[in-house]
C-alpha cells in the first residue's frame, strides 16, 4: 500500500513578485542558475530515503529561448518547470499541486533556488507525518556558507525551509507551505520544531536578500558530512585560521547585535527553543514574540533618532555659518554659455563625488557650461579639485536635497533661468557609461518646453527629476519661477518627493507648458507601471541612455539586480577606457 500522502518540494526561481514587474535580465538569470546548479540541484538529487517527492520550480516565461532550453535540459528527471509570468501569490503553487496529488494528505516543502538541503532532509520531513490535519514542520538548525568559504551554524525559528502537512478537503486545492510567510507560520497552524543536525544551507552572495551572517563560525566539515553541494567552501582550514575566523565572527556578531537588537533577541529565542529539543508550539495568530517586541522598539527608536538627526541637521544648516560660494572653476565662463547644466551634488565627505565630476566633464565636452552645486553641512571642509574648462563648483548649505541646490543656483544667478536650455541633474547617477550622443540627440530633437529623460506613474504621473531640460527661458516665467522661489527644507525625503518631485510636473501642467519623456515605456517594451530607472535600467542602457542609478548598486532591495548592474558598469567603464586610450 502506498503512502497516504504526496510530497512536493516547491521552489521559486524567477517568480514575478510584483504586478507588471519587468522580467529578470539574462545576466541575473544565469547568475542565479550558477547557484542553482552548484547548490540546490545536487542537494535535491542526493536525497536518501526520501524518494517519492516531486520538485516543482516556478520560472518566468519571459526569458530567452536559449535559457529556457537549458532549464528544460536540466529538468529532465530532476524537477518540473512551471513557466508563467503571472504575479506570485500565496496560492500560486496550489493548482499545480492539486493536479498532481491524489492522496488524502499532502506535504509541501519550500526551498529557495540558491540554497540547499541536507541529504536526509526530505526523509526527515516525512518521518514527522502522522495524519495531522494541518501542521508546519521546521528544522531550526542550518548553516550559512559565505563566498569566502567560511561556514557558520545558525538556528532560525520558523525557517525558510518550512514544510506543511495538511489533509485534503473535497473540492478545495491544498493551501501549500506558501499559504503564509514562513516567519508567521504559527498564525495558520501548529508548528513542530525538530531537533536535528544542520538540515539546510543558505549560500550567501551579493544578490541574496537575506545575507546577514548571524551564525557562529564552525568547522566546514559539517558541510561535507551533511550536504552534496559544490559551492567552493574551505573544506580544511588550519586550526589557527579557524580560531581567527571564530574570533572575527564573534566581533561581527557583537557589532550586529549592538546595531540591531532584534537580531540578538532572534538568536536568543532560537537558541532557547532549540535547547528544548523537538517540541510543538500551538497555533497563535497575532501574538507578538519577544523578537517582534524588540524589533518594533528598534524601528520606533530608529525613526525617532532619524527624525531627531534630520531636525538637528536642518537647524545647524539654517543657523550656523556655511562657507558658501565658488570653490573652483570659471563661473563667468559657465554662466556665459547659452546651454547650462546645474548638477546637484551631495556627500558626507570632503571630496566632490567622482561620478559627479565625470558627468560634469562629459557635459562640458559637449559644449555645456556646468555648475556643480555641492551641498555640505557647516562642519565639513570641502576640498578643491581639478575641473576642466566649462565647469565650476560652488558650495551651499545642506538643506532641501537636490531641489534646494537647484533653487539656490536659480536664486543666486537669476540669468540661468533665461537660458536657451537649462539641464537640471544630480549625482544619483553612475556614469556616463557611454557617450552622451544619444542623450543629446533626443534632448536636441525635442520641441516641448520641458523634457525629462524618463517619466513615472508613482505616486502620480510626473517627469522624474534626476535629469530634466527646460527650453526657451521657461524657468524665468510663472508658474515655474514661483515654484523654485518657494522651495524650502521639508521634514523628510518622502515629503520632498510628494511636494517637489511630483509638484514640479504639476506646475508645468498648470502653466500650460508642454512636456515629454526622452525614453518611453512603450519604446522599451516595459510596462508603464514600472520605474524605468530601477527595473528597466538594462533596456535604457541598450537604448543609449548612458547612466544607471547608484541605488541599484547600494540598495538592499535591489540585491537581485546588483551583480548584473555591477557587471554592466564594469564593462562600460572598460569600454570608456579603451575609447579614451
Amino acid at each position: 500500500m502506498g503512502a497516504p500522502f504526496d510530497h512536493f518540494l516547491l521552489t521559486r526561481f524567477s517568480a514575478v513578485m510584483a504586478p507588471d514587474a519587468a522580467p529578470a535580465s539574462e545576466d541575473w538569470l544565469y547568475y542565479r542558475l550558477g547557484f542553482f546548479v552548484d547548490a540546490a540541484l545536487p542537494s535535491v538529487l542526493s536525497q536518501r530515503g526520501g524518494q517519492g517527492f516531486e520538485w516543482l520550480v516556478l520560472l518566468d516565461d519571459r526569458c530567452s529561448t536559449g535559457f529556457r532550453e537549458e532549464i528544460e535540459e536540466l529538468a529532465a528527471g530532476a524537477f518540473t518547470p512551471i513557466w508563467t509570468h503571472e504575479t506570485f501569490r500565496r496560492d500560486s503553487f496550489a493548482e499545480h499541486v492539486a493536479a498532481r496529488s491524489h492522496t488524502p494528505f499532502v506535504i509541501t516543502t519550500r526551498m529557495d533556488s540558491d540554497d540547499a538541503i541536507a541529504v536526509d532532509f526530505m526523509a526527515s520531513v516525512r518521518e514527522q507525518f502522522a495524519e495531522q490535519s494541518r501542521l508546519f514542520v521546521d528544522f531550526p538548525r542550518g548553516v550559512q556558507i559565505e563566498r569566502s568559504g567560511a561556514v557558520h551554524r545558525v538556528d532560525v525559528l520558523s525557517s525558510p525551509f518550512l514544510s506543511l502537512v495538511e489533509a485534503r478537503r473535497d473540492g478545495e486545492p491544498p493551501a501549500t507551505v506558501y499559504v503564509t510567510k514562513h516567519a508567521r507560520a504559527r498564525g495558520h497552524a501548529r508548528l513542530r520544531e525538530v531537533a536535528a543536525p544542520p538540515m539546510w544551507a543558505r549560500v550567501l552572495h551579493g544578490s541574496n536578500v537575506s545575507n546577514i551572517v548571524n551564525g557562529v563560525r564552525v568547522h566546514p566539515g559539517v558541510v561535507g558530512e551533511r550536504f552534496e553541494i559544490d559551492t567552493g567552501y574551505d573544506a580544511s582550514p588550519s586550526r589557527a585560521a579557524l580560531a581567527r575566523g571564530r574570533a572575527r565572527q564573534l566581533g561581527r556578531l557583537a557589532s550586529l547585535w549592538a546595531a540591531h537588537p532584534g537580531e540578538l533577541s532572534k538568536a536568543a529565542e532560537a537558541g532557547w527553543w532549540t535547547l528544548r529539543g523537538t517540541h510543538e508550539r500551538p497555533q497563535e495568530s497575532g501574538a507578538p514574540t519577544l523578537t517582534d517586541r524588540v524589533q518594533d522598539w528598534e524601528q520606533e527608536t530608529r525613526r525617532r533618532l532619524r527624525d531627531t538627526r534630520w531636525s538637528m541637521q536642518r537647524w545647524a544648516n539654517e543657523r550656523l555659518p556655511v562657507r558658501e560660494g565658488l570653490l573652483v572653476g570659471d563661473l563667468d565662463d559657465v554662466l556665459g554659455r547659452d546651454r547650462v547644466v546645474v548638477l546637484a551634488e551631495w556627500s558626507a565627505g570632503a571630496a566632490v563625488r567622482p561620478d559627479a565630476l565625470r558627468a560634469a566633464r562629459a557635459w562640458a565636452d559637449a559644449g555645456f557650461g556646468v555648475l556643480v552645486v555641492a551641498a555640505r553641512d557647516p562642519w565639513v571642509r570641502l576640498r578643491s579639485t581639478d575641473v576642466p574648462a566649462g565647469v565650476a563648483v560652488v558650495r551651499r548649505g545642506n538643506t532641501a536635497y537636490d531641489f534646494g541646490s537647484r533653487a539656490h543656483a536659480l536664486r543666486s544667478w537669476p540669468r540661468l533661468a533665461h537660458k536657451d536650455l537649462v539641464v537640471l541633474t544630480n549625482d544619483s547617477l553612475i556614469g556616463p557609461l557611454a557617450p552622451l550622443d544619444e542623450l543629446l540627440g533626443r534632448l536636441s530633437a525635442g520641441t516641448t518646453d520641458v523634457w525629462g529623460a524618463t517619466a513615472n506613474r508613482w505616486p502620480a504621473d510626473h517627469l522624474q527629476s534626476y535629469l530634466l531640460g527646460f527650453r526657451g527661458g521657461v524657468l524665468s516665467r510663472d508658474p515655474l519661477a514661483t515654484f523654485w522661489d518657494d522651495v524650502t527644507a521639508l521634514e523628510s525625503k518622502s515629503a520632498v518627493v510628494r511636494t517637489y518631485e511630483v509638484g514640479l510636473t504639476e506646475a508645468v501642467d498648470r502653466g500650460g507648458l508642454s512636456r515629454e519623456a526622452g525614453w518611453s515605456h512603450a519604446e522599451l517594451g516595459v510596462p508603464d507601471t514600472v520605474d524605468l530607472t530601477l527595473h528597466g535600467w538594462h533596456e535604457l542602457l541598450e537604448a543609449g541612455f548612458p547612466f544607471v542609478k547608484r541605488v541599484l548598486t547600494t540598495g538592499r532591495q535591489f540585491a537581485q539586480q546588483r551583480p548584473a548592474v555591477e557587471q554592466a558598469v564594469m564593462e562600460a567603464s572598460a569600454d570608456a577606457g579603451r575609447r579614451s586610450g
